[in-house]
């Protein structure tokens, strides 16, 4: 009889990436212990955090933790020199603040940069105010340990760590333009009116997850990171087919045909796109007959898809020219609401810890206030700390517990330098297993991470009663930054209704001026806005949002119909001082649209006022959301 443990998932991979971790963490310290480096507990933990699942991603963080460890200690030992504690109390804050918003505004593995200056100098100086005479040891063996760590672990786990899967990643790019063309296919299918909610599901998804993984794939290689626009453009492909495939059905709906063959063509050539082969754009058959589908959207995303491919899979990645230079992109979009607000909230915590503990003279208070400096940084750059900060003081509290009986019941009896390396290697691996098994994972890093920080090791021995006085504020630090952040306000739709009032912003000035200027960056900025909203509500989002890409295309088609003439131009005019508010009313303004088409002389300019009314219909779910009844629309913002 078989017993299974749901919580040990440690498969014959996992097993060697834990025991790597612990020879990595055990070679780490014993160096910096037979070197007699203070603190030498500081040379295990950066293995913990550079263990990553691809070698790239390994070699890249290493970089930025030397980076900004440097940095952080540079910084810290220049605050020292300000005249009096408070004003370097606060130069530290500064930087912990400036540090932590841009966690979110670096992007991938650099963010990692501002991470570590942060939490450096915080180590650096917190105690060297108390302490003055230290500071110098300090960040030399703060550097030093970080030297010694990431070089190690960089030896040790590029060997076991597989290369990043980039062919892989890039053919699941290929199947998602694949994809999004057997929607396209299905809307000038018989079955139009039939949605299928999983096949956008499935789409909608996989863009959330190639966008959050394209940077992460390609780390490590400055070939990978020059082929990141392409991919780009893939993604910004598959949101034009989406919004496309969704204006042929409500053509369709108003009994406009498609060609006959047209919808098997695009499943050919999604099963020739899924195969490998190069795609072929829809061609244009001459003038259009009035009862006919417009494809040209659907064309112009096929040829995007098309120069993309021509760019991703080339052997020697081209430059940016010629064909491939107006190709189109998601626009590069920081939350700087967030990101002021997470730099605000660390620089206020860690300033205030620090000075309590300076007002006090309180080394307990100064553990206290690391905590503190240290724990808002890693969870103020998640985007959702709420969810974390259980987990992460979990772990906070199983390696701050271990490490406290660790001095308590061992450490005393240690006396040679090899006694003390033994010591630790039973406590690295039993931490290596766990961070490798996927149940435990998460907390066990801030498990390891407190564990060789509250342990101590390589120092000297004390008695309990001080054990408990340096042990009780790493926890009261945790206990209060996770709490705190825990107890924030879930701002889901709070900040899913501002990013939808941002798109609706970015359609003002499409309404307002004569002649739209910079439309492929209104184009750029809607497609990032739609990816950051789908990562951000997952399945919660709210429909229509695609509608409104239909809207802005709608508005720009208006203005280019009003320079026909006179009459268009006032009918125009009319849509366009109608429009105003558009938030607020959505299912009545498009009602009085189709009225106003319905008497529109010029049939062309009908057809067009009808794709504006039915985008309207298809937004008034998402506009619903972010403008609920009873609320005063905040679209007429500047922009």
């Amino acid at each position: 009889m078989s017993v299974s443990f749901p919580w040990l998932q440690l498969d014959r991979p996992a097993l060697l990436h834990g025991l790597n971790m612990a020879l990595a963490a055990g070679l780490s310290f014993a160096i910096a212990v037979l070197l007699s480096v203070d603190n030498p507990f500081w040379a295990a933990m950066p293995v913990w955090v550079l263990s990553q699942p691809y070698r790239g991603l390994v070699y890249e963080r290493a970089l930025w933790r030397i980076v900004g460890t440097l940095a952080g200690a540079g910084l810290g030992l220049a605050f020292l020199h300000l005249p009096h504690p408070y004003w370097q109390l606060l130069g530290m804050a500064l930087v912990v603040g400036v540090a932590s918003a841009l966690t979110h505004v670096l992007r991938g593995a650099l963010s990692y940069l501002p991470m570590l200056a942060g939490i450096t100098i915080g180590v650096v100086v917190l105690p060297s105010v108390l302490s003055p005479d230290s500071s110098l040891d300090l960040a030399l063996s703060r550097v030093q340990c970080t030297l010694i760590g990431v070089v190690v672990t960089t030896v040790l786990c590029s060997r076991t760590t597989p290369h990043s899967q980039r062919q892989t990643y890039y053919q699941r790019v290929r199947v998602l333009a694949a994809d999004a063309l057997r929607l396209a296919a299905h809307a000038l299918g018989p079955a139009y009116k039939e949605s299928d909610p999983a096949l956008s599901a499935r789409i909608r998804q996989e863009i959330v997850d190639l966008d959050a993984q394209a940077r992460i794939t390609a780390a490590g290689s400055w070939d990978a990171y020059r082929r990141l626009p392409y991919v780009d453009v893939f993604l910004y492909a598959v949101i034009e087919l989406l919004a496309a495939s969704e204006l042929i059905v409500r053509q369709r709906e108003r009994g406009r045909l498609p060609a006959a063959d047209e919808a098997q063509f695009l499943l050919e050539q999604a099963q020739r796109l899924e195969q490998g082969h190069s795609l072929t754009v829809l061609e244009k058959t001459g003038v259009r007959p009035p009862e006919q589908i417009s494809l040209a959207r659907l064309r112009r995303a096929m040829g995007q898809i098309r120069r993309a491919e021509t760019g991703l899979f080339a052997a020697r990645t081209p430059a940016r020219r010629g064909p491939h230079r107006f190709l189109a992109t998601p626009a590069r979009s920081v939350d700087w609401p967030l990101a002021t607000r997470t730099g605000l909230i660390s620089a206020l915590a860690t300033f205030s810890a620090g000075a309590l503990a300076f007002a006090l003279s309180s080394p307990a208070l100064e553990l206290m206030a690391m905590g503190v400096c240290t724990f808002s940084i890693i969870l103020g750059s998640m985007p959702r700390p709420q969810l974390m900060s259980r987990t992460m003081f979990t772990g906070i509290t199983v390696g701050v517990l271990v490490a406290s009986l660790y001095r308590y019941l061992i450490q005393g009896y240690l006396v040679t330098d090899w006694q003390v390396i033994v010591s630790v290697l039973p406590f690295v691996v039993v931490g290596g297993l766990l961070r490798a098994n996927r149940p435990t994972s998460a907390w066990a890093l801030d498990a390891n991470m407190c564990f060789q920080l509250a342990s101590q090791a390589g120092m000297a021995a004390v008695s309990w009663p001080f054990i408990i006085k340096e042990s009780v504020p790493l926890l009261a630090g945790s206990a209060v930054v996770c709490s705190a952040f825990f107890l924030l306000p879930r701002r889901t739709h709070p900040r899913g209704q501002a990013l939808v009032r941002r798109v609706v912003r970015e359609l003002y000035p499409l309404i307002r001026r004569s002649r739209p200027r910079l439309f492929r960056v209104w184009r750029a900025r809607v497609a990032r806005q739609w990816v950051r909203l789908l990562h951000w509500m997952g399945e919660q989002a709210p429909q229509g949002l695609v509608s409104l890409i239909n809207l802005g295309h709608g508005i720009v088609a208006l203005k280019r119909l009003g320079r026909r003439g006179a009459p268009q131009q006032t009918c125009v005019s009319l849509v366009c001082e109608l429009l105003e508010g558009f938030e607020s009313q959505p299912q009545e303004l498009a009602q009085q649209l189709l009225r106003i088409s319905q008497s529109c002389a010029d049939p062309v300019l009908a057809e067009a006022i009808r794709d504006v009314a039915q985008s309207l219909l298809g937004a008034t779910p998402v506009l619903v959301y972010a403008y609920p009844p009873n609320t005063v629309p905040r679209a007429v913002e500047s922009t």
